[in-house]
């Protein structure tokens, strides 16, 4: 064999082995690009995963809410049926009509026994029945308690008030 074909020979090796060489390399690029792909793939399908049992943990954290608000406001209709409105009120105060008292309970008892609660918004009162209440109405009905038990506790801090000693 001639020099130059020798040298021909080892030249085309050479580059034989540089393709194979970077053949291998593609071939290891590409898997690397196909884990990469599948990580972040099977990343996606954890976190939607995750998303999902949030999702459905916050769908029974309202249920659960609502489940509760409801069965205390049962309680509620059902101490008002039977006259709870009377022993927060007490004895009338000084300069309050006790017609007007028991006027208050009688209503807030007959109401009660129609299933209707209290709500409040925008600053209107309207009363809607237990039956028909919404986890939306949720507000409405928390604002309506709150001025309720916020006259009652006025009403009674002004009874309290007024035996003090003006200087």
């Amino acid at each position: 064999m001639s020099e130059d074909a020798w040298r021909e020979g080892a030249r085309n090796r050479r580059k034989g082995l540089a393709r194979r060489r970077e053949l291998e390399l593609a071939r290891e690029r590409s898997r690397i690009r196909f884990a990469a792909a599948w990580a972040t793939a099977i990343r996606q399908e954890e976190l939607a995963r995750k998303r999902e049992q949030t999702r459905k943990r916050k769908l029974a954290d309202e249920a659960a809410a609502w489940k509760r608000f409801v069965q205390t406001e049962q309680r509620q209709l059902q101490l008002r049926k039977n006259g709870q409105l009377a022993g927060l009120l007490g004895e009338p105060l000084p300069g309050e009509f006790p017609a007007m008292l028991r006027r208050l309970v009688s209503e807030d008892q007959i109401q009660a026994e129609r299933g209707l609660v209290a709500l409040m918004s925008g600053g209107k009162t309207f009363y809607k029945d237990i039956h028909d209440l919404a986890p939306e109405d949720m507000p409405a009905r928390i604002a309506a308690n709150r001025l309720r038990t916020t006259w009652l506790k006025e009403r009674r801090d002004g009874w309290l008030g007024r035996g003090e000693i003006q200087p």
